[in-house]
């Protein structure tokens, strides 16, 4: 937005200062996900704030690799390679190479503002976590500014990073210090679907940066990622039949072949026990099979 001269005289002199629009300041959390903004947020009077600790940039100098773009729409690198293909709207590489080339952020940013790939935040994110616990109980968590990370792949790894209070940071790795993990319940993340985790949620990685709040990472193969089904999460599982079903089968059925068994189902119910090949339902594993069914047909 440009820049003005203020001079400080003798607290050292012609500085510049760079000028932002309202829209750029509140787009920060979104271009910026590592800054503790809670923090910030909440700095007290007089103290240090975590901003400080941020080296300048050049505001002509603000540039985006493919990667850094994905960032900020929360998508996978091969996302943003799809977008470039598919819209030609998408902004021009300003700088780089072939094969990694440079954005202007503005640009970016005014982009995806217009393809509703990011929003204006109009409060501070968070998500809701429901885990289980033994004897079917539940405990509720909350983390704040979240940053989600989906695998584009069932052989990959998805990542939940965001601020949390100590004790909900020690809750956190208490259920995930069984053998297999914790299981996610149900899982709220804006600008996300809600998800549910079958087991090995493990607490990656958990720190305090500098005067800023408890940072910590959750992590989870992708392949147990699914939709969360009902207000009481958890993730419904398909079965695949070793063999076609027949006219007699009154189970529920999904597009990727799979069914959740009726008990009184004469073909796959409690009586008969048949061979199911079981995979999360809305997974990536689950949408897989959908695909490459839709194209046999």
């Amino acid at each position: 937005m440009g820049s003005v001269d203020i001079d400080f005289k003798r607290q050292g002199g012609l500085t510049t200062v760079p000028l932002f629009s309202a829209e750029e300041v509140a787009l920060l959390p979104v271009v910026r996900p590592g800054v503790d903004w809670r923090a910030v947020r909440t700095v007290a009077p007089g103290r240090r704030s975590p901003l400080a600790g941020l080296g300048p940039v050049d505001p002509g100098g603000y540039r985006l690799l493919l990667a850094g773009v994905a960032r900020i729409a929360r998508v996978g690198r091969a996302a943003v390679v799809q977008w470039r293909r598919r819209h030609p709207d998408f902004p021009t590489p300003v700088g780089g190479t072939d094969v990694h080339p440079e954005f202007d952020r503005a640009a970016v940013l005014a982009w995806l503002l217009a393809h509703d790939k990011i929003a204006v935040p109009t409060k501070p994110a968070n998500a809701s976590l429901l885990f289980a616990r033994p004897g079917g109980r539940t405990r509720a968590l909350r983390l704040d500014d979240p940053l989600l990370t989906l695998a584009e792949d069932a052989s990959g790894e998805d990542r939940l990073s965001a601020w949390s209070t100590e004790a909900d940071a020690d809750a956190l790795v208490t259920l995930a210090d069984g053998e297999f993990g914790a299981t996610l319940r149900r899982l709220t993340v804006p600008g996300s679907g809600v998800w549910a985790v079958l087991g090995e949620v493990r607490v990656l990685d958990r720190f305090r940066p500098g005067a800023g709040g408890l940072h910590v990472t959750l992590a989870w193969p992708a392949r147990l990622r699914g939709a969360a089904d009902g207000p009481a999460g958890g993730a419904v599982r398909h079965g695949v039949p070793d063999v076609r079903t027949g006219q007699e089968c009154v189970c529920v059925r999904h597009d990727c072949g799979g069914l959740v068994p009726k008990s009184w189902c004469t073909e796959h119910g409690d009586a008969v026990g048949p061979v199911l090949e079981w995979h999360v339902g809305g997974g990536l594993h689950c949408a897989r099979l959908a695909q490459d069914r839709a194209v046999r047909v």
